[in-house]
């Protein structure tokens, strides 16, 4: 069924005069601005350029599900709503979910522009990706729309279905005459949904610059295995015009690693980019994962050693509710980072293959070309950080492990020195 409707809507995108990226993700944009998550949007102009417009159905929703979010917000703090110590009496007592509030809090009002505004109407990023495909059609390396379709449709059945999940299951832990405190469950759903939006936004656009990379690297490869266009175009003339022949070869091959070289500098800058759009935003959310983490395996030590498996049914309602914040929190970071790292990886692909063509047996000038842009990878080297400060790959994780042990360690002390 799914396979069918992403069909139908890529075929409606091929009819449009030209089939870019900004217009295969119309869809896309359609249910963000239901989610009011795109109050600032793009589109392409018939003078092929991508501009900002804004959208009143895109705003209306907006003020719709933020100002239900604060109301509801409004009332936890006015009537002290926790699922948590409603499951289980934490010694922390309100004073992490006051934590947990103020954090979210400020997050969401960051989130309020950053969303719908800068991230919903970012031009350059999308201008600089259809300049890129426009090279790689030149190479003869055609992309292909559907698949970016087919992974934004998969990223928001799996936000509908884990949002759909989570309140489902903590709906049913909350049973035996406790109050629903439906307010707190929005708020809960709300904020996560604005972390998977930006997450998915970010892993998405990763996807294509991987993709990008790898077509460059194809091209390359064409060129070091000599299944490339030029070797077959001048095959037949070899015999006919002995000398010269290979000098006509060679520059077009010249040509064509320079296009390489260029293509691989405007994905670069497609790098740098995303660490200014996507950086702070990707910091905090780094910090609420590493937050939240901390303090719900503090809730699940606290709970076990004082003794709550000893009711195995509130146990493990506790269990479900303490599971989906902690899972939630890693898997955000560990999916920034599992991006972050496939499109390095795949970037740093390309000087292996340079080395190759520079070590082949292809003539001095395409040798030369082939250390020009040896030259240009080694100061072009792409990577992906959190607005500067470290690194996203899996390094991150020891570090994040080492934190969370180290923070865990400390506040089982201080509130064991307290009681």
């Amino acid at each position: 069924m799914l396979p069918l409707i992403i069909k139908n809507l890529a075929s409606i995108n091929k009819s449009n005069r030209d089939n870019n990226i900004v217009e295969t993700t119309y869809f896309i944009r359609l249910i963000r601005k239901l989610a009011g998550a795109s109050v600032i949007t793009i589109e392409y102009t018939p003078e092929k350029k991508v501009s900002t417009t804004f959208s009143w159905f895109g705003f209306i929703t907006f003020l719709a599900w933020y100002t239900s979010y604060y109301y509801c917000l409004y009332r936890i703090v006015m009537e002290d709503q926790s699922i948590l110590r409603a499951l289980y009496n934490t010694r922390l007592q309100h004073y992490g979910d006051d934590v947990e509030r103020f954090t979210v809090g400020i997050f969401t009002l960051y989130a309020m522009w950053k969303v719908p505004f800068d991230l919903s109407g970012s031009t350059e990023d999308a201008q600089l990706i259809i300049d890129v495909d426009k090279a790689l059609q030149d190479l003869n390396e055609p992309v292909c729309y559907s698949n970016s379709l087919y992974l934004a449709f998969i990223l928001f059945l799996i936000q509908a279905s884990i949002s759909g999940s989570r309140i489902f299951t903590v709906s049913m832990s909350l049973h035996g005459g406790t109050r629903m405190p439906i307010e707190k469950i929005f708020q809960m759903i709300f904020a996560d949904a604005i972390i998977f939006t930006i997450t998915a936004q970010y892993c998405s656009y990763l996807f294509i610059l991987k993709r990008r990379y790898r077509l460059v690297n194809r091209a390359l490869n064409s060129i070091r295995l000599r299944t490339s266009s030029e070797f077959f175009k001048f095959r037949f003339q070899q015999q006919a015009v002995p000398n010269g022949i290979f000098s006509i070869k060679d520059k077009y091959l010249c040509k064509k690693i320079k296009a390489c070289g260029r293509i691989y500098g405007m994905l670069f800058s497609a790098t740098e980019m995303t660490n200014n759009k996507f950086g702070l935003v990707i910091l905090i959310m780094m910090f609420l994962a590493l937050l939240f983490t901390i303090l719900y395996l503090y809730y699940f030590m606290e709970a076990t050693a004082s003794g709550l498996f000893h009711d195995p049914e509130k146990f493990i309602d506790f269990l479900i509710y303490v599971g989906w914040q902690i899972g939630f929190a890693i898997s955000v970071m560990l999916v920034c980072i599992y991006f972050s790292e496939a499109t390095v990886r795949e970037a740093q692909i390309t000087p292996h293959v340079i080395h190759q063509i520079i070590n082949s047996d292809l003539g001095n000038t395409v040798e030369t070309e082939a250390i020009n842009l040896s030259l240009q990878i080694l100061h072009q080297k792409p990577s992906f950080t959190a607005y500067g400060l470290f690194k996203l790959d899996y390094v991150m994780v020891l570090e994040g492990a080492r934190s969370v042990t180290t923070f865990l360690v400390i506040l089982l002390q201080f509130v064991t020195e307290k009681h």
